[in-house]
């Protein structure tokens, strides 16, 4: 799904992100792992309530470098909607993923007589001190 912003919006949020995620010695820069194309648009669209936000922090951007606007935005306290939006596409990227080893959440099951993880029998202690409820399906 692609969210209604111009291509001059995206190019200006790509510089800002930059200044976000610039690159690194392993990492690319937000730009280069596309932060402002399908990645955006993925955020924008789990999270519609920031598209206004996030028009108005890029409109505001005019006219200014991106270091200048991030700053701008720094100082006035601003920033956050920017800073919810970029570390979320970048981390979107699969690509981006693989290369810092997160393969996403996944599901671990735990076996019944695991019971030299504590950590494990904290996780579901409270669950077994419930005792077992069933719950009639519709």
């Amino acid at each position: 799904m692609r969210i209604g912003l111009t291509d001059q919006e995206r190019t200006v949020f790509a510089g800002l992100a930059d200044v976000l995620i610039p690159s690194g010695a392993r990492m690319p820069a937000a730009s280069e792992a596309g932060v402002s194309r399908e990645w955006l648009d993925a955020v924008l669209a789990a999270r519609p309530d920031l598209v206004e936000p996030l028009r108005r922090i890029l409109a505001s951007a005019k006219g200014r470098t991106a270091q200048e606007a991030v700053e701008q935005l720094r100082e006035t306290g601003a920033l956050g909607v920017l800073a919810e939006i970029v570390p979320n596409a970048y981390y979107m990227n699969p690509a981006i993923r693989e290369r810092i080893g997160y393969p996403l959440q996944q599901a671990v099951p735990i076996e019944p007589g695991e019971d030299d993880d504590p950590d494990a029998q904290a996780l579901i202690a409270s669950v077994r001190q419930r005792g077992t409820i069933y719950r009639p399906i519709p």
